[in-house]
């Protein structure tokens, strides 16, 4: 059963999540001494991250993840590991730190080679996921994601070439068996087009997304504003 919690607002909304998000990141400081939260980039979860950065955490117990990227650089306004610094910019001043998911290679494979290596031993105890209008999470995108979501992969980090993706057609992401090890996931959507996607793609099993409700995946909640 879907586990929906609507918001009025989406400041609330936004609110909402960079709370949920710091009680994940508090109970593993207290539970492991360390914490660790792979984010996902685009528009929705950015206000999010800056009430989270306004928050009181032990930021230099904290470390986070890219859920996906694209093989860009750093400096590029499409990367994902940017927008994350930018909005997050107070905690990595406190001593947040960040595992990146691009590196410079010849090839996008060959970065998701240095990134697997990385992230194969990532303890994640919450990963942000959201939705594209086509179904897609992560890079998981309809026709692209076979190798990605395999669940006999042993990767933790793959590349994918996505003709349909904006800001660059080849991606790095997190694998299916690498997003089952997060403790647990946190959905953020906003628009009633991005709910009626979820449902639809839940009935039907038709989008990538789904998989983020398949059983073997960690406990995942939805947070939605219209």
């Amino acid at each position: 059963m879907l586990k929906l919690t609507k918001f009025d607002t989406r400041e609330a909304l936004m609110q909402a999540a960079a709370q949920h998000l710091a009680d994940a990141l508090n109970e593993a400081i207290a539970r492991r001494g360390v914490a660790c939260a792979a984010l996902s980039g685009g528009g929705t979860p950015a206000p999010a991250y800056r009430a989270l950065a306004a928050l009181p955490l032990e930021w230099s117990k904290i470390t986070f993840a890219l859920v996906d990227e694209r093989f860009v650089p750093l400096s590029d306004t499409a990367s994902n590991e940017n927008m994350i610094a930018t909005t997050l910019s107070p905690a990595f001043a406190a001593g947040a730190q960040i595992k990146p998911m691009y590196f410079v290679a010849d090839t996008v494979e060959r970065a998701a080679d240095f990134a697997d290596v990385l992230y194969e031993h990532l303890h994640i105890d919450i990963a942000l996921m959201g939705i594209g209008a086509d179904g897609h999470t992560a890079s998981w995108f309809p026709g692209s994601a076979d190798a990605a979501l395999d669940p006999a992969s042993t990767r933790s980090v793959i590349a994918v070439h996505a003709p349909q993706a904006q800001g660059s057609t080849e991606r790095l992401t997190l694998t299916r068996k690498a997003v089952a090890r997060a403790g647990r996931l946190l959905v953020l959507i906003a628009g009633a087009d991005k709910l009626a996607r979820l449902e639809q793609a839940l009935t039907q099993q038709d989008a990538p997304a789904a998989v983020l409700f398949a059983p073997g995946m960690p406990p995942a909640e939805v947070f939605w504003a219209a």
